[in-house]
């Protein structure tokens, strides 16, 4: 990997329950980066309905405008560190509904470095999540999109520990 001049993001992407939110959040303590939160999960706590299709949008939009936030608050910073973007977005919307908005596929981020967490670890129960039986082949799906798109990725697996500390090291070389 190499450094770039430009904030770069780092961006936890993979299918539901596959400790995004956690490691996203124990790597931006520990470096004290900028983390920009799942705009989704409060928008869907928030609606107090089944989302639609049309929601998507303004999802992605709020997200995107979060992370654009936080990249020019903290312009002296390197790294972002971001729970999910508009890839996840794009890739669920092509999942459950078969077509995804323009403006989110305007939008990908090819130029972050991407984790990709894998789902080997028990499902948890929450009523916003929608698919534990699919898991690994919904990995699959953005294991293909990030090669596809020739997009920087590791895989993280195994424990949360094994997760942390791989994700560690790689954070120290491109803060170094």
């Amino acid at each position: 990997m190499e450094k770039r001049n430009l904030i770069r993001k780092i961006v936890l992407t993979g299918p539901e329950c596959s400790g995004k939110t956690t490691l996203s959040t124990e790597i931006a303590t520990q470096f004290n980066l900028p983390l920009v939160k799942e705009y989704a999960r409060s928008f869907l706590t928030q609606i107090n309905r089944p989302y639609k299709y049309e929601d998507l949008l303004k999802v992605a939009k709020k997200q995107l405008e979060s992370e654009n936030q936080k990249s020019n608050l903290n312009s002296k910073k390197q790294l972002v560190i971001c729970d999910t973007n508009l890839q996840v977005i794009k890739l669920w919307s092509l999942i459950k509904y078969g077509k995804c908005d323009p403006f989110i596929l305007k939008n990908q981020d090819y130029d972050s470095l991407y984790i990709l967490c894998s789902p080997d670890f028990k499902w948890e129960e929450d009523p916003l999540r929608e698919d534990e039986h699919n898991r690994k082949k919904i990995f699959e799906i953005y294991k293909e999109e990030l090669r596809k798109n020739k997009q920087d990725f590791i895989i993280v697996n195994g424990t949360n520990d094994k997760r942390i500390n791989l994700l560690s090291s790689v954070i120290k070389q491109l803060i170094n």
